[in-house]
């Protein structure tokens, strides 16, 4: 479904961009006290998904890559890489449609 396709993009922009602090993003939107943290999981970060657009052309092709699976990575970005769009301008479409959405 699209939130599955999102959340795809939102995987592979996470591995390409440095999130803030330096954190990944992953652990900056984990919730953490003094007795646990737990990891976010099924989170759709908008901001995130939208900094694909601020990147440079070299960066959106290494996303792009991970979408195909030309980069090792995990099996849950694989199997979603055949139902997202796998070139560079087809991304910036679906991704300008989100932020159309807002």
């Amino acid at each position: 479904g699209i939130n599955a396709e999102y959340m795809g993009i939102q995987n592979a922009v996470s591995k390409v961009i440095q999130g803030v602090g330096g954190l990944h993003f992953n652990s900056w939107r984990s919730f953490t006290n003094d007795r646990k943290v737990v990891e976010c999981s099924n989170f759709l970060d908008g901001d995130l998904i939208e900094m694909f657009l601020e990147l440079p052309r070299e960066k959106m092709e290494q996303v792009v890559d991970i979408l195909k699976g030309n980069v090792k990575e995990s099996s849950e970005t694989s199997a979603l890489a055949s139902q997202i769009p796998v070139t560079v301008e087809d991304l910036i479409k679906k991704i300008e449609e989100l932020s159309r959405l807002h």
